[in-house]
């Protein structure tokens, strides 16, 4: 019986295979005949496109096939059982990564991976690396993709994200200024934001009656322009111009340092200047 069992042992130690339980591990991809039929010398693939920490069974029926197709005298039909060498992803690892990533897109807010469901096993190369796409913008129950080079699986997440923005703590009537009597400023849940955070309510107001307890987002409000349509303005040749008379006329509203059209209300001729100072366009040359 000693006998029996080191000859067993010795079998498969030099056997070129590493074995766990009955399974057959190999690093790559693609099943070999030789690596079915042990005594075969053909390098060709007989299997291929296995992902890592997946098993496949070579039945006797394609043992049977590979023997009539490669002409391999003295072999018998087999059942062999191959697994490509993997690396289970725990659910602990995939929330640290997800972490890490999740840092990094979201600098500003206050992230938290509040479940992972692995529906399956998910395995990665012996190095680890593996890639995780997370959609942008999204948050509570989302789906999120890996990828470890072999095949790319989607599993569901829920992530919780909490930034500091406005809220409205009255009724805001459209075209109402946004001031600090009729919006607070807190932490909130992004799930119940519907668009991006105002994050500065100076010179905004409502583009839209909002009610109280709602959300301001950037699609809520306008830029309040420092100089409306139709106000008269200097118009500059350079930056060291000191005119003295208005002799242009704003055609749309104007921000500072932003573009704007004017019109020259004494030749009637319309340029594009950058409303660099109140009242003042500086032209740009023709």
């Amino acid at each position: 019986m000693i006998r029996l069992l080191f000859l067993l042992s010795a079998a498969i130690l030099f056997s070129g295979y590493t074995f766990i339980g009955n399974e057959i591990l190999i690093d790559s991809e693609c099943i070999k005949v030789s690596d079915i039929f042990e005594g075969s010398e053909i390098d060709e693939n007989a299997v291929c496109g296995l992902d890592y920490g997946q098993v496949k069974i070579v039945n006797r029926l394609m043992s049977q096939t590979l023997i009539s197709k490669y002409g391999l005298k003295g072999e018998e039909p087999q059942e062999v059982i191959f697994k490509r060498k993997g690396v289970l992803l725990t659910e602990e690892r995939l929330r640290a990564d997800m972490k890490n990533l999740l840092a990094i897109m979201y600098p500003d807010m206050e992230i938290e991976i509040e479940a992972v469901r692995l529906g399956r096993p998910y395995y990665l190369p012996e190095n680890m690396q593996y890639n995780i796409d997370i959609p942008r913008n999204r948050f509570g129950n989302i789906s999120v993709t890996l990828d470890n080079g072999a095949r790319k699986y989607t599993y569901s997440v829920s992530i919780a994200a909490y930034a500091e923005g406005y809220v409205a703590v009255k009724s805001i009537e459209k075209g109402e200024r946004l001031t600090d009597k009729n919006v607070k400023r807190k932490k909130m849940d992004l799930f119940r934001a519907r668009g991006e955070l105002l994050h500065d309510i100076e010179g905004y107001s409502a583009r839209t009656a909002i009610t109280a307890g709602k959300i301001i987002t950037e699609n809520m409000a306008d830029k309040v322009p420092d100089a409306a349509k139709g106000a008269p303005v200097y118009l500059l040749q350079s930056e060291k111009d000191e005119p003295k008379a208005m002799a242009g006329t704003l055609l749309e509203d104007a921000y500072l340092n932003k573009k704007v059209h004017v019109v020259n209300i004494n030749s009637g001729a319309i340029f594009i200047g950058t409303y660099v100072e109140p009242k003042k366009v500086l032209l740009e040359k023709q």
